[in-house]
């Protein structure tokens, strides 16, 4: 009995030197995690928190929640790295969480970057895992050291919107037929819904891709010719009736798309009565340089898969490739941890 007490002391003790630790150790990032929890990050953090400790047990969910912000804040951190605003978190329960860019990369390889930042900072998360167990011999580092490896192990699966998929993007989208083919057979071994979701996101953005390849050409004309359309009105903005003219003849002409026409419909609309000439031109015009800003950014981001440079690839590839070791090595080392505390095996550690 005496003995048991004195372990169950160890363990909470242990545990709480483990945290006080690891609090120490990542100060550096507190400045950084104070920007990133804006308020609705607070409320669907805490959310998160109650359904998997309701669920799971309360030790499971602090491990999840404290391995989910920390390979958020490799994404965030990636995005300040490259200038990209970025929105409040949102944590979901069940699923997971999701920094959310206020603007899209420029290019895949930009994309790939914040991509592997998020995986990075989860490995970085699990690593203080080891050493804390073998000082305190809390199982709660195991499942810290698990749980962190699964989750980003199954986020590197090349395919869909997962982590890997955005990876790969950046080495060959060709590899994203290889995620698809083993997320496939990750569906059927574990009956997974949420694997299934992604699955289909996977064909669905595979089948995007194509579609965009293919139109690539058309779609330079169009935009093209959108700025000469912004040029011509340009010049013309004091005549409406020419404006209107121009905008019509554009849009029969050249087969522009519809948007442009029911944009300038719908200012029309909703455009002061009382002084129209004036206000309907300038609106168009912001409207339309926004539009064109838009279509330009979204073909630079399409053809920057064919211009990544060779020494992009590969530093990427070799990133992916020490990820996937380096977690599967941690994944490997709990297992054999668990061996001697099988109770982890439940996530119900109270």
């Amino acid at each position: 009995m005496k003995d048991n007490k004195l372990k169950k002391s160890k363990g909470l003790w242990g545990g709480a030197l483990g945290v006080g630790l690891l609090a120490v150790t990542k100060m550096k990032w507190l400045i950084a995690i104070l920007k990133f929890a804006k308020f609705s990050t607070i409320i669907s953090l805490v959310l998160s928190l109650f359904s998997y400790g309701l669920v799971f047990g309360w030790r499971f969910a602090i491990a999840l929640i404290y391995l989910l912000l920390v390979h958020e804040l490799g994404h965030y951190v990636a995005c300040k790295i490259k200038g990209i605003p970025v929105k409040p978190t949102l944590f979901i329960p069940f699923i997971g969480a999701a920094v959310r860019p206020a603007r899209l990369p420029k290019t895949v390889a930009e994309n790939a970057f914040i991509a592997y930042m998020g995986p990075i900072f989860g490995l970085l998360s699990i690593l203080p895992a080891i050493p804390l167990y073998l000082l305190t011999e809390n199982p709660f580092w195991i499942i810290v050291l698990s749980v962190g490896s699964i989750l980003n192990l199954f986020n590197l699966i090349p395919a869909g919107v997962l982590d890997g998929g955005k990876i790969v993007a950046g080495i060959s989208t060709k590899l994203w037929f290889l995620g698809l083919v083993a997320m496939a057979a990750y569906v059927v071994y574990t009956k997974s819904i949420f694997a299934g979701f992604i699955f289909v996101l996977g064909i669905l953005q595979l089948w995007h891709f194509y579609t965009e390849k293919k139109e690539l050409n058309k779609k330079k004309e169009l935009v093209q010719k959108a700025k000469d359309l912004y040029n011509i009105l340009l010049d013309i903005k004091k005549d409406s009736e020419q404006f209107t003219l121009k905008i019509n003849e554009y849009t029969n002409t050249y087969e522009f798309s519809k948007v442009l026409l029911d944009m300038y419909k719908e200012i029309q609309t909703k455009s002061n009565e009382e002084d129209p000439c004036e206000e309907v031109p300038l609106q168009y015009l912001e409207k339309l340089k926004g539009w064109i800003e838009e279509q330009q950014a979204s073909l630079t981001y399409q053809e920057s898969y064919e211009t990544i440079s060779k020494k992009s690839r590969i530093i990427t590839l070799v990133i992916y490739i020490l990820l996937l070791v380096l977690l599967s090595i941690g994944l490997d080392v709990s297992k054999e941890m668990i061996e001697s505390h099988p109770e982890v095996k439940s996530f119900s550690i109270k």
